[in-house]
């Protein structure tokens, strides 16, 4: 059967039907998540209507809603328990599964959103024929998930294994939204870049110091142009994200890292100068943990709730 699935980002949501292992139907919404969810109910699912109608099919054709979240969800009731701030902050008081039931008389699955899209790199992308994994999400913030032995790391809170990204990096460092200090997700930030930039006003000779709105995509241009200012800040950040790998390797002991985000089209080596990082820093002696790109980073979520609405069918018939 054909599944819908909407993964709601901080800027954008995706929206997709997927058959088998086909993604049918993808479109890109823009996301107003300071406006909070229940709002944006309506408007998703009149795209979700505009789906089905365009594949010329029937609201009945669907197995289910899947729908991807930023933040911490009871992934048995199918319940957001916690929102980021400024977030989608009305979102843990919303029934979604008697919203589902009311707008399409359909079962929905609700998980967090890295913890989805790892569902769909390990069945559908590069995680596929590996069951202990770790996914690692770089983008607005830093999103991490976890599969070991072929099983889901959920935790009895429903927060194990996400929240890499608020590890401690700096004791000392700036005070994070989830309320840690230091976190590596504050490091990492575009609002690190800017700080960064500011301290190094003596550099103004760089290219990238002048940029009018500088950004990790100017970041990425600036550095593989030689621009010593770049090439600085950039080697500390990806530092930082080595960091943070080797500490999800001692902690999960997976085989493989898969990296997905917005970063990881950029023109650069990322993956390699991650990979030569956890190679000379990660304690494995039975060997290397390889790290690799997303093979669906746009469309893996979307694909796990996919892979979850075919296990509640499978559920439903035993």
């Amino acid at each position: 059967m054909t599944s819908a699935a909407v993964d709601l980002g901080g800027t954008r949501i995706k929206l997709g039907l997927i058959e088998g292992s086909s993604l049918q139907y993808f479109k890109i919404i823009p996301a107003s998540p300071e406006n909070g969810l229940k709002d944006l109910l309506p408007e998703i699912k009149g795209q979700i209507s505009e789906a089905v109608e365009t594949l010329a099919l029937d609201i009945k054709d669907l197995s289910g809603i899947g729908i991807s979240f930023p933040g911490l969800v009871n992934s048995k009731e199918n319940r957001i328990l916690s929102a980021p701030v400024a977030k989608y902050s009305d979102a843990a008081s919303l029934d979604l599964k008697k919203w589902a039931l009311k707008s399409f008389a359909l079962p929905i699955v609700v998980e967090n959103d890295a913890n989805m899209a790892l569902l769909g790199e390990w069945k559908y992308g590069a995680g596929k024929d590996c069951d202990n994994l770790v996914m690692v999400t770089l983008g607005t913030g830093i999103g991490t998930s976890v599969i070991i032995n072929g099983e889901p790391l959920r935790g009895v809170h429903f927060q194990a294994g996400c929240l890499g990204g608020h590890f401690t990096l700096d004791a000392n460092g700036d005070k994070c939204i989830c309320g840690n200090y230091g976190c590596i997700e504050m490091q990492t930030s575009k609002g690190a870049l800017l700080k960064m930039l500011k301290s190094e006003r003596e550099i103004t000779n760089s290219s990238l110091f002048n940029e009018k709105k500088p950004d990790f995509k100017k970041l990425f241009e600036h550095a593989k142009q030689k621009d010593a200012l770049a090439k600085k800040i950039l080697g500390h950040i990806l530092k930082i994200w080595g960091i943070a790998l080797v500490n999800l390797i001692h902690a999960y002991d997976p085989e493989k890292i898969i990296i997905s985000g917005g970063i990881i089209g950029a023109d650069y080596p990322i993956v390699q100068k991650l990979q030569e990082f956890v190679n000379k820093h990660a304690w494995t002696p039975w060997g290397e943990v390889k790290i690799v790109k997303a093979l669906n980073p746009d469309s893996a979520a979307l694909f796990g709730a996919h892979f979850k609405l075919n296990e509640l069918i499978i559920k439903k018939s035993l």
